[in-house]
């Protein structure tokens, strides 16, 4: 279990889990601490040519894990006092953000993976999602706020003492740069991250 501290220090954590078929297997850390305002996470991937084909932020999400993206997934449990959470599809609250090199959002929230209920604008906006690149990498910033995870979960998950579950990604289904890379490994045959029972267990510490 991953102990984050309320404040100060985080954590760089190394996706060197490379899943199913990738036919390119770019290096990405992130960066993932926890602060007054909420989960901040910096992906920074090496990648010098990352496909980009989503260029502006519209409605509905264009679906951004075509492109070179990176992934957050977060999972909470539904009861706040849940010391002993698993998490599992059906029983807890879960996000997937997803961005591209150009720090176009895709995101969702629910209990399952269909039937999601998609980020508004104002949510997405809330994220404070920042992508730059370089000639030989790309990286991006977002930041969770604790007042979107108590409006999703009621309550805040963040605080001390809580136990949450998440997994990074680095992702492309495009043919010609395909690839699955993931913090947590992800025990299953075909691509499938929507799983939350592969996500590693994070519990916040005071």
């Amino acid at each position: 279990m991953l102990c984050l501290p309320s404040g100060g220090p985080g954590h760089r954590l190394a996706l060197e889990n490379y899943l199913w078929n990738c036919t390119v297997k770019p290096q990405t850390h992130a960066d993932m601490y926890l602060d007054d305002e909420g989960l901040k996470v910096r992906f920074e991937v090496l990648e010098s040519n990352p496909l980009t084909t989503a260029l502006t932020q519209q409605e509905p999400m264009l679906m951004v894990c075509q492109d070179s993206a990176v992934e957050l997934f977060l999972a909470f449990p539904d009861d706040e006092h849940d010391q002993n959470f698993k998490p599992e599809l059906e029983h807890c609250l879960y996000l997937n953000i997803e961005i591209n090199s150009q720090g176009i959002c895709y995101a969702k929230h629910g209990h399952s993976r269909k039937n999601r209920t998609a980020f508004t604008p104002e949510q997405i906006a809330s994220l404070k999602i920042r992508a730059e690149r370089e000639s030989d990498r790309w990286s991006v910033e977002l930041t969770v706020p604790r007042n979107l995870i108590r409006e999703l979960a009621h309550y805040d998950a963040f605080s001390p003492d809580h136990v949450w579950a998440f997994n990074l990604y680095k992702i492309s289904e495009s043919s010609e740069t395909e690839h699955y890379i993931a913090y947590n490994r992800v025990d299953v045959p075909a691509p499938n991250f929507h799983l939350p029972e592969y996500f590693a267990l994070c519990r916040v510490t005071g």
